[in-house]
This record gives C-alpha cells, structure tokens and sequence, in this order.
C-alpha cells in the first residue's frame, strides 16, 4: 500500500465506526456482517473483543492500523479464524479486482483475558462431511 485508506468523512483511526452491517446482539455476543466490494474500504474500526471471522468468499485485503503499519494478506473462502482484541483501530480494502469479500464477525463479549492468544485458522464446508453436500 501506497498510501492511507479512505473512508467516510465519519469515522477516523480516532473516531472508530462499526465493522460492518450490525445482525444480532445480546449479552454475549454480537454478530456483524462485512461485505466489501473490489477495491471497497471497511471503515475504521477497532475490535474491543476476541472474536470469530468467519468467511465465506475471501479475496485479498490491504489493511491499515492507526499506527501507520500495513499489511497485505490473502483471506481464503469457507474460513474461521479466532483474532484476539485489538489495541488500535484498523481498516481494510478489498484487494481483489474481481472477488467479492463476504464474512461474518462475532464478537464474543464475556471472552475476558486470553493470554498470547495466536490466531487460529479453520476451513469449513470440506468434501465429504456427514452434514455438507457439495453440488458440482
């Protein structure tokens, strides 16, 4: 990345906005939606929480920290991963030039301390478990 990411003229790494489209909450958990267009930008945001990605189509992200670090990543399609809370605000774009970003965020509210969490990583929806079909 060459340069800082815009957003909307609403939030700012001082000024964090939501992580996406707000579906559900309660006392435990709260479950956000992201989907982001090619070369779409998220808002700023900042996960106070550990929480679950869990993606359904992944394209290629360019994310941003207030600190200025950057990092560019690959998110395969039918993934779970378990992030830790973060310590700054963040913002991402979509990549790809031709793959939509879709995923849901669960933030898990009553998760309290986990020491040196590590990012996790899962695939979902594999050839040949009992509960899945797969239609060519």
């Amino acid at each position: 990345m060459t340069e800082s990411l815009s957003t909307s003229a609403t939030d700012s790494a001082d000024n964090p906005g939501d992580p996406g489209t707000l579906l559900f909450e309660n006392d435990r958990v709260r479950v956000w939606e992201l989907v982001m267009q090619p070369g779409e930008v998220c808002n700023w945001h900042q996960h106070n929480d550990d929480h679950l990605l869990i993606v359904v189509d992944g394209s290629d992200v360019e994310a941003e920290n207030a600190d200025g670090t950057t990092s560019a990543f690959p998110i395969p399609d039918n993934h779970i991963l378990f992030v830790g809370k973060a310590s700054q605000a963040e913002v991402a774009r979509n990549a790809s030039t031709d793959k939509v970003l879709r995923e849901l965020i669960i933030d898990l509210k009553d998760s309290g301390s986990v020491p040196d969490a590590q990012t996790a990583m899962s695939g979902f929806f594999q050839p040949g478990t009992p509960t899945t079909t797969r239609l060519p």
